[in-house]
């Protein structure tokens, strides 16, 4: 690993080439390894053939006009301008690191909302005129994840330069109007203190109207009534009552859910409630979400649990089935293998990503980064972590249902998947790597 981390800041400025793209960086100035560590102008020069100070100082002029290598950890970036020189998308790459790791990122439109993930030099935004990139995401993966934390700020149209995100939080702007104009990245060693600013990573329309605070988050709409009803903001989800979000369990549309003390909906209580000595799982085939359901005593299973992520296929059966087997590893008809299997009924199961061997470390990472498409022979792919949850709680006689639904995924947000760089052969989420 390079040591030419300390205090790296990566400086990406949209320079409005129109129609152009370029990756652009800058280190630390006093990084001896970026500066080349010559002397300055005056000094004696050490050592033999560097010259007179008054030789180095013309040779420094000189070299000030060209560019000079940047041999730090830094992130990439290329932009995508339209005619009217907006970004309209943009790419990302992690550079000089020794390890197996990239960055993931997506960004959100004018014209398409919150965009699919990419990752490591593939680009995300949607090109044309009249398209425009508002606000992204990043997140690093691999071991470069356990290594930095990694920050990142927009400058926005209007809103001028806005506060620092971190690992996977928005930065930007949503349903203003505004653009995307510059970016700037920063990777710093974990553990390492966070860069200051007193302005917001984000604005939305919902600005100023959502405040959140410990029991008393509240909602108006624009004219100044009480909200009522659900409302997603930066990744959260409420439910206000005449403008009041409500906190602890709800029963909320035919289900029972957890609300934090600020009001935000809890998405995994698996923690809250302890092992239950029932489940349902239900898959819905069509938007390839998996929904876990805890029993409410004679009210049924109505309190989700978690949703999952999953790789259905066109075979995979409609139906509702109770399981009959596990397997630690399992042999698959392609000569794959896989972990933590379940079996939902004759060939089909509910399982890990495929692996090469039965070794942790021999995922099929094309597998992983396609989750949430419709890939498999009929079986129900997950997360390594997900399938062993199901594996270790799910007692057989389970039932699972089946079914399609295009409209609602599960009661609970889709899990979105961070792509993993294809040199990655482990599952991120498998308890061996955390």
């Amino acid at each position: 690993m390079k040591k030419h981390y300390k205090g790296l800041a990566v400086l990406l400025s949209a320079a409005m080439l129109s129609g152009g793209a370029f990756p652009a960086y800058a280190g630390p100035a006093d990084d001896p390894a970026l500066t080349g560590g010559a002397p300055a102008a005056g000094q004696e020069a050490q050592g033999p053939g560097l010259g007179t100070a008054q030789e180095i100082n013309e040779t420094q002029q000189t070299e000030q006009t060209q560019p000079v290598e940047n041999t730090a950890v830094h992130v990439g970036v290329n932009y995508l301008y339209n005619d009217m020189g907006d970004v309209s998308a943009l790419s990302m790459s992690l550079n000089n690191f020794d390890g197996i790791g990239g960055v993931s990122y997506r960004g959100c439109t004018n014209v398409g909302g919150f965009l699919w993930w990419y990752h490591d030099g593939l680009p995300t935004g949607v090109v044309g005129n009249g398209s425009w990139l508002q606000a992204v995401q990043i997140e690093l993966t691999g071991q470069a994840e356990k290594l930095f934390d990694i920050y990142y700020c927009v400058t926005s149209s209007v809103q001028g330069r806005l506060g620092w995100a971190k690992n996977g939080e928005l930065a930007g702007t949503k349903d203003l109007g505004e653009k995307l104009i510059s970016l700037e990245v920063m990777l710093l060693p974990k553990g390492s203190p966070a860069p200051e600013s007193a302005a917001p990573r984000y604005v939305s329309s919902l600005s100023g109207r959502l405040i959140v605070a410990e029991n008393a988050t509240i909602c108006f709409n624009e004219d100044g009534s009480v909200y009522s009803g659900w409302l997603s903001e930066d990744f959260n989800r409420y439910y206000f009552v005449n403008g009041v979000a409500l906190t602890g369990w709800q029963y909320v549309d035919g289900y029972k859910f957890y609300f934090d003390s600020f009001g935000r909906l809890v998405q995994d209580v698996d923690a809250l409630i302890g092992k239950q000595s029932s489940y349902l799982l239900k898959v819905n085939k069509t938007l390839n979400c998996l929904t876990v359901y805890a029993k409410d005593g004679a009210n049924g299973y109505i309190i989700p649990v978690k949703a999952m992520l999953t790789s259905v296929g066109d075979d995979t059966p409609i139906g509702t089935f109770q399981t009959p087997e596990k397997y630690r590893w399992r042999l698959m008809v392609n000569d794959t293998y896989t972990q933590y299997a379940t079996r939902i009924t004759q060939g089909f199961l509910l399982h890990s990503i495929t692996y090469s061997d039965t070794k942790e470390d021999s995922l099929l990472t094309v597998g992983y980064n396609g989750l949430g498409v419709t890939r498999s022979l009929g079986c129900v792919r997950l997360t390594c972590e997900n399938a062993k949850w199901i594996y270790d709680n799910c007692s057989l006689g389970t039932s699972v249902q089946i079914y399609e639904d295009p409209n609602v995924a599960s009661p609970f947000d889709k899990p979105e998947l961070i792509p993993i760089s294809e040199q990655q052969t482990w599952d991120p989420t498998d308890p061996l790597y955390q």
